[in-house]
């Protein structure tokens, strides 16, 4: 690991029990194919100032790898604070009293910002698990996203126009530092070019290109919001940041980790990505995603 945001592609057998669910995750390294075993994953892990992790929301056996991954940081007394892309800073307030134990899960739940229906069906089971971990062991979390409200004025007006805002409501978002990747962009009209077909069956009318451009602006808010949280975070007291975020905004070296380098290119980095399937070994297409590929299963 460099000083700069890099590549440590890792993969590795891990089988682990939470609750009646049994779930079996295989990682592999890109740099040699060799496997990696638990210890090995941690060593890495504690040599990082910034561990992200890449989820797909809808993963259930990914969320089980991730509550025991942030179960075994606590076992084994790692320093760390939790970042979160589902919670943005407006809500801060809301995680505090989660933390502080005035509020339940149920409190938490109604307040979380990205809640797709089959997210809000699942999340007391796939996430709240993880705040109860960090709860119960004392490790700050931190609200790290953006407010929809400004993402949506940032894909209307363009962040660089929001400028005559209050500055209590700048707080709220970070613009982009850099230029737009076109890379970046291809794979996100991409992206939504398939899930605008296949909305299309539910009677949703089909994305044009200007409007995927503004959707792309709002996305690259949140990219620099959660990258400016985390940057500040490890700065204020130098412990290790745990970040979760959906995969698109760090795969292939992604807007996020673009972003964080342009703020803190001495960072040393970490990223694992939680693929929903099986494999038994490194798929060649997952060679250059990220440092770390787990496959959680079918």
């Amino acid at each position: 690991m460099t000083s700069r945001i890099n590549t440590v592609y890792i993969t590795f057998f891990l089988a682990f029990m939470i609750g009646p669910v049994a779930a079996v995750a295989s990682v592999f390294s890109t740099d040699d194919g060799a496997s990696l075993n638990f210890d090995e994953l941690m060593l890495a892990v504690q040599q990082a100032d910034v561990i992200v992790i890449g989820e797909t929301h809808t993963d259930a056996n990914g969320h089980r790898w991730q509550q025991e991954f942030l179960h075994e940081l606590v076992t084994q007394d790692v320093s760390f604070s939790l970042s979160l892309e589902e919670f943005d800073r407006g809500q801060q307030s809301a995680l505090d009293e989660y933390s502080a134990g005035k509020i339940d899960g149920e409190g938490l739940k109604s307040v979380r910002a990205f809640v797709g229906p089959s997210i809000r069906e699942n999340w007391l089971e796939w996430y709240l698990p993880k705040l109860q971990i960090a709860r119960d062991a004392e490790v700050d979390m931190i609200a790290s996203n953006a407010p929809l409200k400004y993402s949506r004025m940032a894909r209307n007006k363009g962040c660089e126009n929001l400028g005559e805002l209050p500055v209590a409501e700048q707080a709220l978002f970070d613009c982009p530092l850099l230029p737009v990747d076109p890379e970046y962009q291809a794979r996100f009209f991409k992206t939504m070019s398939r899930i605008s077909r296949k909305n299309q069956s539910m009677g949703m009318k089909p994305l044009d290109e200007p409007q995927m451009a503004k959707m792309f602006r709002a996305h690259r808010v949140w990219d620099a919001t959660m990258a400016q949280s985390i940057a500040a975070l490890y700065q204020s007291d130098g412990r290790p940041v745990v970040h979760v975020v959906g995969s698109f905004h760090t795969d292939f070296n992604g807007g996020l980790l673009q972003e964080l380098q342009a703020r803190d290119s001495e960072l040393r980095v970490l990223v694992i990505t939680i693929r929903s399937r099986s494999a038994t070994e490194l798929l060649s297409t997952d060679k250059d995603r990220s440092d770390i590929v787990v496959y959680s299963g079918d």
